[in-house]
């Protein structure tokens, strides 16, 4: 029912910017209905009718509500509407209804226009009490009024609510009565009458007084100022305006001291998301994910490397935002310690929409959307293809003469290909290669959500259409949702089922890295035209290429060819069904079983090969594979009051069980050609996979508060899981935490509104993956015929301990001016130990690998968040926030034999962590240099470098954002600003554009003079005058292993990630629709670098690999997107 029902609101704890966003949507609509009738022609002219038996007086008035445009407003504690009736009525006007209605009752009405305010008879006194009458007004320190508000007369029953301009009248027995007024979210006030006749009432809000509940770990509900640790929750209102084909990408810069990395690997790519730091070194840091309390997948298909490959997304990013009601992020080892190890790097814990009591609601919101890509790269586009100044056909660089548009030269697919239907063209200039090859991208969706039911019963279903284009050729990416979530609720028994189902489909996902199709155009001579290459096919039926037929320089048309593609299906399920049996108001036992399953189909197409293609390869790869967890818990939980002691409690135990099964075939090379089928191939070859784990657990915590003001919160968890050796597989992991608040305790200065303090300390940890205790085969075949085993290459760690993070984390929490200004600080502390990594050994053991536990890693940061509103009134409304976050990790110890533990390595470097050095140091070729540090030069002028050197580190020194909201009416402004400071990453967009001279920074150098490189020379000391050639030049620093000091470049930037501009429509111009609302935006994402230090994108690892971090590997180019988004409500 849509009346104020304001006691009841408070006995739910409600927050109250909610209640003052229900303020304004009914004040807008009773407006809009003032406008259009008088009250007396309605009340009088509008009939209804109903029949109903044995029903409380609050179902009546929701049946008068349904049927008409009346709304009820009454104080629930002073009218009583529980009371059960019958009433059968024909054709009755308003006034007809409720005499029937209310005869017998203490309840009296008052029709004020289409709004019925009800009270109890016996406020209103008698004609010889009514000594004194009393208006009024309600208003907050803003000077705006305040609907709804109670005002009572002390120690009587005696009260009215205030109308809709704040005001009231009430009438008091003697000057010396004391009026009452109290609002939820603002300080209760009193006055005595006295002699005045008018009274003004201005309300202080009481930030301390709200119980803003936030859902925590298994989905447990609690007041959040009762938790002793960092927990933010993200603002999920704008997920449905401005999105993105991955939820973690949409979280960018809006947690304090998350890194989260977008790969730039094209749409649907992968996104690391790292909460507090890197502390494991085994690769495993990224957080857990759940969704409605129940774990969720949040692995990878597949991932690029250097050589190549395509880059998936992690499995949870693939929630739809639509469905999203609110994000918590638990940071750090305390707030998800009721995980145990799989929660060793924080968790993320995502609540979906659910069905509300009352007549349905149908919601359709659609968004569309482009994808421009754009070059941050600066080309030459004076010299084109040739060598030392010489055109030639069989070049690869672009070190030829200068391209003057009169030389007519040959058409490489008519000298190499013999094709005549090229024919020679000048040898000029070209467009810009990455606004011509790559397309604008599109995504369009289009979501329809249906939801309602009764007090006992509701439902919500929603179905999304999801359709992408990529910006890559022939990339594309489209998903269908489908999910419903339903509650039942009765007196002993809550029962809740949901299920959710999403198949995606993606088509010619791009190739990264060395043969990925930026880097065939970043090393293409700037004179070759692409409308020679956008066919790939030639005569013959093979590629063609500018380079002729060779491995390392591709056609890029071919590499996005679909015939030479990928596609992908995806059809994935989760559910969850919760069941909770209340024995009393204070004990209830939850059960609780979710099951994630998903089964991809993978397929690989090299239909059309070069003629150059050997028997070696293959042509058709074709892969099934599928992923399932199931998740259980029993939970028996306790919430109870003792005089000034709350405690509540939850113990129960869970268990995941996880399963994943592989079946894998290739062809080899066809022999027929184009004919893509497993049987057409020369050499057919398959492979099975399986894998299996399971971790038990028992756990429990409880929190004890004590008059609202302490709270102590303690929890315990033992997992067994069966990837450990039976003598190491169970471990145990408690928490506690204190927090107080200090608004409460003492008296401050008023303009501090809430003070808290908070701190805690934790214990989890970190399994392995299965089989590593023991020698597993792999079987295969020799010649198609021949069956072979081969055993790992990796000795196994029989007693192998699991990772164990100790953790420690102060806060303080502070709002001041009445909660116009927010402040929240959090310093932490974490050591994980017993690392479990993979070292080399020597041949002559047999093994390549063995695993050991070794390692301590420290890790400590600064978590800074800062709220603000500047401007509140009833037209305005700004909002303005400031996340800050630094973080410093550091290996403490290795291991007796062990210094330097390599995180991952391409040819040009590698990620290393050092005994006594950070995390993600860089290591590579550097320039020798002297004492003074100044480049040594050889007698031939070129640099000298030394290997193995660490020339920067990954990481960031800091992170931030800042974020704007602005209303004003029905316009809202909303801006993101992402910024990241510090951290070094290696460019081979820049290494290899020199290489091949298509760089801007190669146009120097190329004259008869030659560059002189600037340094001394290492045999004299002397200043080096000796002049090279450009192309010598980076043909010396550059190519696959060049000097990585050269192309090191900051990572900092400032980047608009977010901007949007909405405006709702007033609801006068709907009146005589059956729309409620209509919202139409303008949204723009990743819009531009408001400031950056590298040449290149700063955002462009290949993968979320934690040593992909440091390598911008020929990424493919930044998009901007900026398009519509329509929500409608019915």
């Amino acid at each position: 029912m849509n009346s104020v029902l304001i006691n009841e609101i408070i006995r739910q704890g409600f927050a109250a910017k909610q209640f003052r966003i229900m303020k304004l949507c009914l004040l807008f609509l009773l407006c809009g209905v003032l406008q259009g009738f008088a009250s007396s022609s309605y009340a009088q002219t509008t009939t209804l009718s109903m029949k109903l038996s044995d029903v409380s007086i609050e179902e009546v008035l929701n049946q008068i509500e349904e049927q008409s445009d009346f709304r009820f407003l009454f104080n629930k504690k002073m009218v009583n509407v529980s009371n059960k009736v019958s009433i059968s009525v024909k054709k009755k006007d308003i006034t007809q209804i409720l005499d029937q209605l209310f005869e017998g009752q203490d309840v009296a009405y008052t029709i004020s226009n289409k709004q019925i305010v009800l009270s109890h008879k016996n406020n209103v006194p008698s004609v010889a009490q009514q000594s004194k009458k009393v208006t009024g007004v309600v208003k907050d320190r803003n000077g705006e009024t305040i609907i709804g508000a109670n005002v009572v007369v002390k120690g009587t029953q005696n009260g009215v609510i205030t109308d809709l301009d704040g005001k009231f009248s009430i009438e008091v027995a003697n000057p010396n009565a004391v009026l009452q007024v109290s609002y939820i979210g603002y300080k209760p006030q009193e006055s005595e009458v006295g002699n005045r006749s008018s009274i003004e009432f201005v309300l202080a809000s009481s930030v301390e007084e709200l119980d803003e509940i936030v859902v925590t770990a298994l989905g447990i509900r609690r007041e959040k100022k009762a938790l002793g640790y960092a927990m933010q929750e993200i603002k999920t209102d704008g997920m449905s305006e401005n999105r993105s084909e991955s939820v973690a990408n949409m979280l960018q810069g809006k947690v304090a001291g998350v890194q989260i990395n977008q790969s730039t690997t094209g749409m649907g790519g992968s996104t690391r998301v790292v909460l507090r730091g890197t502390s494991s070194l085994s690769g495993n840091n990224q957080p857990l994910w759940v969704i409605d309390g129940i774990p969720v997948s949040d692995n990878v298909t597949d991932k690029a490397n250097q050589w190549g490959g395509v880059d998936y997304s992690g499995a949870a990013s693939e929630i739809n935002p639509e469905d999203i009601e609110s994000i918590s992020v638990l940071k750090g080892a305390n707030a998800a310690a009721m995980y145990g190890s799989r929660a060793q790097n924080g968790a993320i814990i995502v609540t979906t929409k659910k069905g509300k009591s009352g007549a349905m609601v149908i919601e359709y919101n659609g968004n569309l959307s482009f994808s421009e890509a754009y070059n941050p790269y600066e080309y030459q586009n004076e010299y084109g293809q040739g060598s030392a100044g010489v055109f030639s056909t069989n070049a690869k660089g672009s070190w030829g003469p200068k391209m003057d548009g009169k030389t007519t030269i040959a058409n490489w697919r008519n000298e190499f290909y013999g094709d005549s239907n090229y024919s020679d063209y000048a040898y000029a200039p070209q467009k810009d290669y990455v606004s011509d090859f790559y397309r604008t991208g599109s995504n369009y969706t289009n979501t329809l959500t249906a939801s309602g039911g009764s007090d006992n019963l509701t439902a919500r279903f929603s179905f999304s259409d999801s359709r992408n284009q990529g910006i890559t050729p022939n990339h594309s990416l489209n998903r269908q949702y489908y999910d419903l979530n339903t509650q039942f609720t009765s007196k002993f028994i809550d029962l809740s089922a949901k299920v959710n189902f999403m198949r995606q489909k993606a088509n010619n996902r791009p190739a990264q890295g060395e043969y990925g199709v930026m880097k065939m155009l970043i090393n293409m001579p700037r004179s070759i035209r692409l409308q020679d290459l956008q066919n790939p096919v030639g005569q013959d039926g093979h590629i063609v290429n500018w380079s002729g037929p060779n491995n390392e320089y591709l056609n890029p048309y071919a590499l996005t060819l679909p015939a030479n593609g990928n596609r992908d299906i995806r059809n994935r399920l989760i559910g969850k069904v919760q069941m909770s049996a209340k024995f009393t108001d204070y004990l209830k036992l939850t059960g609780r079983v979710g099951v994630d399953w998903y089964n991809d189909q993978i397929k690989n197409y090299s239909t059309y090969v070069q003629s150059s293609q050997t028997s070696d390869g293959s042509q058709y790869w074709n892969t099934q594979a599928t992923n399932q967890e199931f998740n259980a818990d029993l939970m028996l939980n306790f919430d109870k009051q003792f005089n000034d002691f709350s405690v509540i409690a939850n113990v129960g135990t869970a268990t995941t069980y996880f399963t994943w099964n592989n079946l894998s075939g290739s062809s080899g090379i066809f022999n027929i050609p184009y004919l893509v089928a497993l049987a057409n191939g020369r050499n057919q070859t398959v492979s099975e996979g399986y894998s299996k784990q399971r971790v038990n657990s028992v756990l429990g915590n409880a929190t004890v508060g004590y008059k609202s003001v302490v709270y102590l919160d303690v929890t315990a968890r033992n997992d067994w899981s069966s990837t450990l050796p039976s003598n190491n597989w169970s471990y145990f992991y408690p928490s506690v935490s204190l927090s107080g608040i200090v608004s409460e305790m003492v008296d401050l200065p008023e303009q501090i509104s809430f003070l808290k303090v908070r701190g805690s300390w934790a214990k989890v940890g970190n399994d392995t993956n299965p089989y590593v205790l023991y020698n597993v085969y792999t079987l295969g075949k020799t010649n198609g015929n021949i069956l072979n085993a081969t055993t790992s290459s990796t000795y196994p760690l029989y007693n192998l301990q699991p990772e164990e993070t100790t953790s420690a984390e102060g806060g303080v929490e502070m709002r001041m001016f009445n909660g116009r200004l927010g402040f929240d600080v959090t310093y932490y502390n974490s050591n994980t130990v017993n690392q479990i990594l993979n070292v080399t050994m020597p041949g002559s053991s047999g093994y390549e690998l063995k695993s050991i536990n070794a390692g301590k890693m420290a890790s400590k940061g600064i978590e800074v968040m800062l709220t603000g509103t500047p401007i509140q009134t009833k037209d305005w409304n700004w909002d303005i926030t400031l996340n800050w976050g630094m973080n410093r990790t550091e290996c403490v110890e290795l291991d007796p034999t062990l210094k330097r533990f390599v995180l991952g390595e391409t040819r040009v470097g590698k990620v290393v962590v050092d005994e006594g050095g950070r995390f993600g140091d860089i290591v590579s070729k550097a320039y020798k240099r002297n004492a003074e540090g100044r480049i040594l030069i050889g007698d031939n002028g070129m640099p000298i470098s030394e290997s193995d050197k660490v020339i920067g580190n990954m990481t960031p020194d800091w992170t931030g954002s800042f974020s704007t909201a602005l209303r004003y009416k029905n316009v809202s402004f909303n801006a993101l600003v992402d910024i990241r400071s510090g951290g070094s990453f290696i460019s081979t967009t820049d290494m290899y554009a020199c290489t091949a001279g298509t760089s801007a920074k190669t146009l120097v150098g190329r004259g008869a003079e030659g560059m002189v490189i600037n340094g001394v020379l290492n045999s004299t000391g002397a200043e080096n005058t000796k002049a090279v050639k450009a192309e010598d030049y980076y043909a010396t620093i550059g190519g696959a292993y060049g000097i990585g000091e050269e192309f090191l470049y900051d990572a900092s930037y400032a980047k608009l990630r977010e901007l949007s501009l909405g405006y709702t429509l007033p609801a006068s111009w709907l009146r005589n629709l059956p729309i409620k609302s209509v919202k139409l935006s303008a949204v723009g994402r990743d819009l531009f670098y408001i400031f950056k230090n590298a040449p290149v994108n700063p955002e462009g690892s290949f993968s979320r690999e934690d040593y992909a971090q440091a390598f911008e590997y020929s990424s493919l180019p930044p998009t901007r997107s900026y398009g519509f988004t329509l929500n409608v409500k019915f």
